[in-house]
């Protein structure tokens, strides 16, 4: 009887499950520690504050966030999120007791930060799965310079060089300026973010031209605002802006400010990244279900008074779906 033999390769290719690779982003709102911090505005987020931030409401926050994170981590067949940016994040320490709640505590996650020149003391960071990604460099970016937030400190850009799923890519992590003051006023500043966003990408692909960009953020810019056309990305999450969703609502309006956008060229390579899909998470204990912003997302205060939400932005993500599992998005 003539025996076949199945190489060892394909074995694990047919035994091992399919899983998608989910890159996220959120923003967590007002994410502080209980502890007033010197040269840090933070004096609201205080268990004698107004707010009365006791060591409760911070504990209940981190412990919503966590519960987020597990969540998108579970989407379509996932073993928890590959990489997450995080903005409004006030320092390691929360950081690393996020990662450490029990709930994520399986997924072993690491995370990457540096404190800002903010005056409000929130900063960027990303937190990776180990076994789906791989820091190789990494450093921020500052805003301030002479001419550009002189008199206002502002958050970095994070810049982060890595192995996803294998592949070479890099990623930035931004919170550009609100548009406090108006859209139109402030909207410099965030084409100034753009600016400076735009010189990393492009000095890094003078050395490599097919460098893979993943670009996350609250830029508090919808996706047909200036300073996200002039990144010349690809942005997955335009359609559904067109659609009328929204990561954070104001006025009963809705923004799609939270956005991961792409290389142009991302597609072209025969990869496990090379399908995706575009999320908005949400979960029904993540809306608002009564009061003037019934609908909206649920956050962690309304004004001084304590909802025991989560954040005013839903967070977003792409699923990325490995070629070799013979599935479709849809």
């Amino acid at each position: 009887m003539k025996k076949y033999f199945i190489p060892l390769l394909m074995l694990l290719l047919i035994k091992l499950p399919a899983q998608s690779i989910i890159v996220g982003f959120y923003n967590c709102e007002n994410f502080y520690d209980t502890t007033n911090q010197i040269k840090v505005i933070d004096e609201e987020f205080l268990p004698g504050s107004q707010k009365q931030y006791t060591s409760e409401a911070y504990s209940i926050k981190s412990k919503l966030l966590a519960k987020v994170i597990y969540g998108m981590g579970k989407m379509d067949n996932s073993h928890g999120i590959a990489i997450l940016g995080l903005v409004e994040i006030e320092n390691k320490w929360v950081l690393e007791k996020l990662i450490a709640e029990p709930i994520l505590q399986k997924y072993h996650y690491k995370y990457l930060h540096f404190d800002s020149k903010d005056q409000r003391g929130i900063d960027v960071a990303l937190i990776y799965n180990p076994a789906y990604f791989i820091p190789y460099q990494y450093r921020p970016y500052s805003l301030t310079d002479a001419n550009h937030f002189n008199d206002y400190a502002t958050r970095d850009i994070l810049y982060v060089k890595g192995r996803l799923d294998g592949e070479w890519v890099h990623i930035l992590v931004n919170h550009w300026p609100s548009r406090r003051g108006g859209a139109f006023i402030s909207n410099g500043k965030r084409i100034w973010a753009a600016s400076v966003c735009k010189k990393i990408m492009d000095s890094v692909a003078i050395i490599d031209p097919q460098a893979k960009f993943i670009v996350m953020g609250d830029f508090n810019d919808n996706p047909n605002n200036a300073s996200i056309k002039k990144l010349a990305l690809l942005n997955p999450f335009l359609a559904l802006f067109k659609k009328g969703y929204g990561s954070l609502a104001f006025r009963d309006s809705w923004s799609l400010f939270d956005q991961i956008l792409l290389s142009r060229h991302w597609g072209q390579s025969n990869n496990n990244l090379t399908k995706y899909k575009p999320i908005i998470y949400t979960i029904p204990d993540m809306i608002e279900t009564q009061g003037k912003y019934q609908g909206y997302p649920k956050r962690t205060y309304d004004g001084d008074r304590f909802r025991g939400g989560y954040s005013d932005h839903f967070p977003v993500a792409l699923i990325f779906k490995p070629i070799l599992s013979g599935n479709t998005l849809k």
